[in-house]
């Protein structure tokens, strides 16, 4: 199974609730960490990066094989329970990469493409072209977290609107949000969910299912707060979960309580130190 992720890495300087560090993050990172236990699984990430994230991309299998610059995009997050607030800095090395017959090959090799955003830089267009590169078959996943992401003076993330949303949503089988994304999601997510398929995770509440006038809740045991060692990336580790189960199941349920069981699992590590046992 090729499963490449399109997007950002970064490095994240994390405080959650019991833990504090810095280090690699990125829906790609978390992952990378998850798909390391899965079984026949080869894992690509395409993103920018600088020579300061080097010495995280030796056990990676990283397009561009070099540093594009010296820094990398980095992210603030403070995490208490299912509240976060981000600052993010060095956006300029957060540019796309250029769509280089290399690369083009690249996603052409996917059974499964992730595309996961930091900020709002892939344009329509950028997108419209990887579609393109790709196989018919490939199983598209949409994370659009960076599209609700904007920054003011201090750096700090705030909210922005999707505009690109129309044009973007229906090139993908599935989008994954959380409730977090936005105040109005809930009504967002509907209206998406007439051009494809929908899901919304929700804490410890599980997750929720939309696709035209289904819905379909899928609730997880939840973790006391205090039992919680690291809530960061815990999305990331649900969507790559899903997209995996997904893809050999094709059975939306099936994937998603597969989903809930592995990110539910990963809350009681720190984020470098993941452990989770793969359930049949």
């Amino acid at each position: 199974m090729n499963i490449h992720i399109l997007g950002h890495v970064c490095i994240d300087s994390n405080a959650s609730e019991h833990v504090s560090y810095k280090g690699p993050g990125s829906p790609a990172m978390f992952m990378a960490r998850i798909y390391k236990k899965f079984p026949e699984v080869f894992f690509h990430i395409i993103a920018p990066y600088g020579s300061n994230f080097s010495p995280y991309c030796k056990e990676l299998n990283i397009y561009p094989p070099k540093p594009i610059g010296d820094t990398t995009l980095l992210y603030e997050n403070i995490s208490h329970g299912n509240v976060r607030t981000q600052k993010a800095h060095h956006r300029e090395s957060a540019k796309p990469l250029p769509l280089v017959d290399e690369l083009k090959n690249i996603l052409s090799e996917a059974d499964i493409l992730f595309f996961a955003p930091l900020t709002s830089d892939y344009s329509v267009e950028y997108v419209k072209t990887v579609m393109q590169s790709i196989r018919k078959s490939t199983l598209k996943i949409f994370l659009p977290q960076g599209y609700y992401r904007s920054f003011n003076h201090e750096d700090r993330v705030i909210e922005r609107e999707f505009v690109e949303a129309s044009e973007l949503i229906p090139l993908f089988d599935f989008v994954v949000v959380s409730e977090q994304d936005h105040r109005d999601m809930i009504n967002i997510i509907k209206n998406w969910s007439k051009n494809t398929q929908v899901i919304m995770t929700t804490g410890d509440k599980g997750a929720q299912y939309f696709s035209q006038n289904t819905l379909l809740t899928v609730p997880v045991v939840p973790v006391s707060h205090s039992d919680i060692v690291d809530s960061v990336g815990s999305g990331d580790i649900f969507s790559a979960s899903f997209g995996y189960k997904y893809y050999l199941t094709e059975d939306v349920k099936k994937s998603l309580e597969f989903a809930n069981n592995i990110a539910r699992q990963c809350l009681f590590y720190k984020a470098d130190n993941l452990q989770f046992t793969v359930p049949k």
